[in-house]
């Protein structure tokens, strides 16, 4: 009912009073009644006042614990009736109220970023909600910028003396916990008597936060000398180390006085107030009256993080986020007096703060400071993240102040970095025609989606399909939607002249032939979508190669599609090498068909590698050469200009920004060189350019390379040179200023020069164009020189998703000319972009089909029989390469590793005498060299190990997998306690200190000739080859339909041995993948899970070896219970089969025919395939 008033309220302004009376006389009922069951009238408002983005369902049952948002502590208390005094109690009701979103954010924070550390927000929050990942790491950037600040104060001494108590006041502190934080972290700097924290708020608020610490021992167990009932007016609650006053901010005397009464002599101690979105929601004069008064109070320092305008009110991030508070009817008053973070400076400047430093929240996550790259690496553990815009457009809006009484030190460096103000630096600017078409409702409301333009003439041959009067079509392809990802894309029709909501023409020609064929890619984002020219020589494709994307932050794609402009259907090409996305890929100029791709984000992290997408051929990785080394980026803009008129194999481009591993945008601008004279072995230079301007001096280089350096920006090559233009995007310092968000550039020699400024003035009369948000958009470059923008925009943190709501264009300049006067009535009309309507793409075939990909390798004649690779060989530098190794999941042997003494020790006759010859073991004795663990044609034997051994050498068929000694059925085998004698003997290298780290068991293992039958673990291992040979076949994890495991089964009775052996049964294995390696003494194979294998010794004296399982997932992924050898399958798994038994017996009833039961249980086999088959 108050959202139906306000909006009221906001479009009839006339009815204020009316609305206030109304809303209050309400509020006024409610409050008297949820009194009576005593409970607080926050509680009442929490749900209907919690921002959209962070709402969660209203409880069933009030309850006390949930307490008010940061606030002004203004005079509270009963609404009183009518007049101005009761319309301000209800809003500071309404201010205080939004803490119950901030404080369940908050705790979220605490509980997943701070897993290790005491929680004191979940005695504030009883109900746990995970917020999304854009809250979290915005609460927790806010939070810690604020606990470092702090930490210093506490911590310091030099310049405030340390004889003084160091007092610790919050200001509007809602139901915060620093006081409880800082003690548990810092114990060391706050030391009873000489440290306290004051929390400071609204009275009602303070009573509440009150009886909460004293009914909680783990609060109240912090403090000392705690008073229950102090008797000093405001103050009600004291200890030695805490306190709390309940007192309005703008009865600044009596908040002195309280103080006082707490602590004392004032001028004894030294002051840090901190203000985290508390006083913005006070008139400014009184905000300011604040600022001044703190810093009368001698040694101050004052800490204040709130909202700021840096592109002003209608960015639209900024005009969310207004919106957002004034249709909670909590205005933020100093928003506006003081937007940027210039105005933040003076303003406490002339209020008696002799230092002060400014950063906005953007700021502080790149400032080692406050974060180190490796703090901001760990991060990336906690959740998956990959909203970078969103956060960067949330932490510019946010600045921190740190604001001192003492002069700064000589010594001493400001933290103020001023975002430019660009217009000042006399950049060229042009004027150019904007046209904005408007969609009706949501359509083409997608996000970080790919476009492609098509039209129905074929320039390149003359010919025009029979679409004569056909327009051209913009298709904004996939990306994520208002409520998910999209299985779909928007057509867009371009047409001249008056926009009067039909076509010109139509795309019927692009329809008809987009609904055929064999089906497209299935639904993603943050994929590429990129333009391979006209049909070149040969008849190589036409079209456009969408590559990677991503469905979760975790969770990329590798495969590739062809969208071929003639068919007008996808088609299936070959994969990325490495599942990526965010990756930067840019058309080959020319007849070439080829793509260059750098960089991306993927399983492995940042991929640092370049390759070549070449027509038949798929992807080539480049050899990047010369002495620039390139640093790993996602994110990035890149642009080829041209081929080389000289050499018509060589490629130049661009090459800016994008995000580290340690997520801050690289100062990385480059140019580059791609030689494909030779096809198999391209490479690729890359030089650094210098950034200039005209009218700008070199001292201001820096400035413009932030311009430049930015993070999901689109780039285009304009003109038959070395120009391009860059739109949108986010930079590394500062919020892009709307004059400065679309450049015209260009490149000479080691230079790149910014030419102009291009700013959008509309050409009609119409009403004014909105604002655009170039974040997640999808652009082209039209033939006339025109940049078309589809969809865009981004969730403004917990304040609701801004979007783009229609297509811009932007006419771009002619080179040469000189257009900084041209006013908008002189610039020529340009062409509208109609939605005509949006479809699903139908997915087709996940995977590459085998015949096709032995088509387009020339290797068709070949799969009649497996193609066996050699198992690669590596030697490792470092731990964190054999990390990689298992991070890549693929089998590697490793080489020049030290296993200690065992290599050269192990024989049969040494292990008898270590182990002892009358050692019983139990060991597989087997009447066939193919040992088949479903056929059982083998049997377990208890002999003394001498026996076993000499029949080892002997040649008998005897095989060893040791157990246990003491509870063999319970616990997993470990050499050092199954084998203390042997123990010493074998010794894991540092560099694999991971498996050390994470073991599960090691296993001796010792084989006379007989193969080990085929089967998969589930947990990682090394094999580590200590006497004698062996011979390991595997297959991948996706071979597995091929090899005849039984559902449920981990061993198949393939004999894959005999079947390589025979030149017709090897057809058998024709559709897998079999990787071999031969292991000696000190070779040790890294086996990834789930890589099927089998193994079969080749030396006459058997094999000795020692394989180490260890667990490289979550605890939590492995199924509970007892798994003594290492290959119980993954409790999803589990899970998963008795769901599929619960599904089929769904259709076991006797009213459903045989055949339709078959038919839908077909049929969701089919879908389950698709699902497994996205991942890569």
């Amino acid at each position: 009912m108050c959202e139906v008033h306000l909006e009221f309220f906001i479009q009839v302004g006339r009815l204020q009073v009316h609305y206030t009376v109304k809303q209050h006389k309400l509020y006024a009922r409610k409050r008297t009644k949820n009194l009576q069951q005593g409970i607080g009238v926050e509680r009442m408002t929490a749900h209907h006042l919690e921002p959209e983005a962070e709402r969660s369902p209203p409880p069933k049952t009030p309850r006390l614990h949930t307490n008010k948002k940061k606030s002004p502590s203004f005079t509270g208390g009963a609404p009183k009736s009518g007049g101005a005094k009761s319309k301000k109690v209800a809003q500071d009701d309404q201010v205080m109220a939004t803490n119950n979103s901030s404080i369940v954010s908050k705790r979220s924070v605490e509980k997943f970023y701070y897993p290790d550390e005491t929680h004191y927000f979940r005695f504030f929050v009883k109900k746990l909600q995970r917020r999304a990942p854009l809250i979290n790491r915005g609460y927790h950037l806010r939070l810690h910028v604020i606990d470092v600040l702090v930490r210093n104060f506490l911590g310091g001494g030099e310049c405030i003396g340390k004889t003084k108590k160091k007092v610790v006041v919050n200001l509007g502190c809602g139901s915060d916990v620093l006081p409880w934080q800082c003690l548990h972290r810092y114990p060391e700097h706050c030391q009873a008597g000489l440290v306290k924290f004051v929390d400071v708020d609204f009275p009602d608020l303070i009573e509440r936060k009150r009886q909460t610490v004293l009914n909680t021992p783990e609060l109240l167990g912090a403090f000392t000398g705690v008073q229950e009932n102090p008797s000093s007016g405001p103050v009600v609650f004291e200890s030695d180390q805490y306190a709390q006053i309940g007192c309005d901010l703008r009865e600044l005397d009596r908040l002195q006085t309280a103080l006082a009464a707490t602590l004392g002599d004032l001028s004894e101690c030294s002051f840090i107030f901190v203000a985290e979105v508390s006083i913005t929601y006070m008139e400014t004069i009184g905000a300011d009256n604040v600022i001044k008064w703190a810093s009368s109070l001698g040694n101050a320092e004052f800490v204040l993080l709130e909202q700021i305008l840096p592109s002003g009110p209608d960015h639209p991030f900024a005009s969310t986020m207004l919106s957002h508070f004034h249709k909670l009817n909590t205005q933020l008053k100093s928003v506006h007096v003081y937007p940027t973070v210039e105005d933040q400076r003076s303003r406490f400047s002339c209020r008696g703060w002799n230092t002060v430093d400014v950063w906005t929240l953007w700021q502080t996550w790149s400032d080692e400071r406050f974060l180190s790259p490796d703090d901001r690496r760990r991060l990336e553990l906690v959740e998956a993240f990959d909203e970078w815009e969103e956060f960067a457009l949330f932490a510019s809006h946010y600045c921190v102040v740190h604001a001192r009484t003492s002069p700064a030190t000589s010594n001493a460096t400001t933290a103020l970095r001023i975002i430019p103000k660009y217009v000042k630096l006399s950049l060229a600017e042009t004027e150019v025609a904007l046209q904005f078409d408007e969609c009706l409702g949501q359509r083409g409301q997608r996000r970080f989606g790919g476009a492609m333009l098509l039209t129905p003439q074929d320039e390149k041959n003359g010919s025009d399909n029979g679409c004569n009067g056909d327009s051209s079509v913009l298709v904004n392809v996939m990306g994520l939607g208002t409520k998910s990802r999209l299985q779909s894309c928007d057509v867009f029709v371009r047409q001249t002249g008056a926009s009067d909501g039909t076509t010109s023409g139509g795309s019927t020609w692009f329809m008809n032939s987009l609904n055929g064929g064999d089906g497209g890619p299935t639904t993603r984002m943050c994929h590429s979508l990129t333009d391979l020219g006209p049909q070149g020589r040969g008849g190589k494709v036409r079209g456009y190669l969408l590559s990677g994307g991503r469905d979760s932050p975790v969770k990329a794609f590798r495969d590739c599609w062809i969208f071929e402009r003639d068919a007008g259907a996808w088609k299936r090409t070959h994969d990325l090498p490495t599942p990526l996305y965010r990756h930067s890929v840019t058309g080959l100029h020319g007849e070439s068909n080829m793509a260059l791709l750098v960089g991306g984000k993927g399983p492995e992290g940042v991929f640092g590698g370049c390759l070549v997408h070449q027509p038949g051929k798929g992807w080539v990785s480049c050899e990047v050469i010369g002495d620039i080394g390139l640093k790993p980026v996602y994110g990035a803009s890149i642009c080829c200009f041209r081929q080389s008129n000289s050499a018509p194999e060589v490629f130049c481009g661009i090459y800016t920004g994008g995000l580290l591993d340690d997520g801050v945008i690289a100062d990385q601008i480059l140019s580059w060189e791609l030689n494909i004279a030779n096809p198999e072995k391209p490479t690729i230079r890359f030089e650094p350019l210098q950034i200039s301007a005209e009218y700008i001096s070199l001292s201001d280089g820096s400035i413009l390379r932030g311009l430049m350096a930015r993070f999901g920006a689109s780039c285009f090559p304009y003109g038959n040179g070395q120009e391009f233009v860059i739109l949108g995007g986010v930079t590394a310092e500062h919020l892009l200023d709307h004059k400065d968000e679309v450049l015209l550039c260009s490149v000479d020699g080691q230079n790149c020069h910014i030419t102009q400024r291009l700013v959008g003035k509309q050409t009609s009369t119409d009403s004014p164009v909105p604002r655009p948000l170039l974040t997640g958009h999808s652009a082209v470059l039209t033939p006339e020189g025109e940049v078309v923008v589809a969809g865009g925009g981004a969730t403004c943190f917990s304040m609701g998703t801004f979007w783009n709501k229609g297509v811009y264009t932007l006419g771009l300049p002619i080179l040469g000319a000189s257009l900084q006067n041209v006013f908008p009535e002189n610039l020529e009309p340009l062409p509208h972009w109609v939605h005509e309507r949006t479809f699903d793409i139908i997915p087709g075939q996940p995977s590459l089909p085998r015949a096709q990909e032995a088509f387009e390798n020339g290797t068709a004649e070949k799969k009649n029989h497996p193609n066996i690779k050699a198992i690669p060989r590596v030697k490792l530098e470092s731990k964190d390469d054999f990390s990689r190794i298992v991070r890549e999941g693929k089998p590697v042997v490793l080489e020049g590793l030290d296993l200690g003494s065992c290599t050269a020790n192990w024989t049969i006759a040494y292990l008898i005498d270590k182990v002892g010859a009358d050692r019983k073991v139990v060991v597989h004795e087997s009447s066939n060299q193919a040992m088949d663990f479903n056929a059982k044609n083998f049997r377990y034997v208890t002999t003394d190990f001498a026996d076993f051994g000499r029949r080892v050498e002997k040649g008998d068929r005897l095989y060893l997998r040791a157990l246990s000694s003491d509870l063999p059925t319970e616990k997993p085998a470990m050499l050092s306690d199954d084998f203390p004698a042997l123990a010493a003997d074998f010794v894991l290298p540092q560099e694999l200190s991971l498996v050390e780290d994470n073991m599960f068991s090691s296993v001796l293992r010792v084989s006379g000739p007989v193969n080990m039958w085929l089967h998969y673990d589930v947990m990682a291992n090394v094999y580590c080859q200590l006497g004698g040979s062996k011979r390991l076949v595997l297959f991948p994890p996706s071979d597995v339909e091929h090899l005849a495991f039984s559902p449920g089964a981990s061993s198949s009775s393939i004999d894959v041995f005999a079947l390589l052996r025979s030149e017709n049964d090897s057809e058998k294995l024709a559709q897998t993948h079999p990787h071999e390696a031969t292991l000696s003494p000190g070779d040790i194979l890294f086996l990834p899970p789930l890589w099927l294998h089998t193994a079969t010794p080749t030396s006459e004296c058997g094999s000795i070896a020692v394989n180490v399982f260890f667990k490289d997932l979550d605890s939590g992924a492995y199924a509970a219970g007892r798994d003594v050898y290492g290959n119980r399958d993954l409790a999803a798994y589990e899970k998963g089969r008795q769901d599929v038994a619960r599904i089929a017996n769904s259709f076991s009833s006797k009213k459903i025919p045989d055949e339709v039961r078959q038919f839908y249980l077909l049929r969701l086999a089919d879908e389950l395939r698709r699902k497994a088959l996205e991942y890569p």
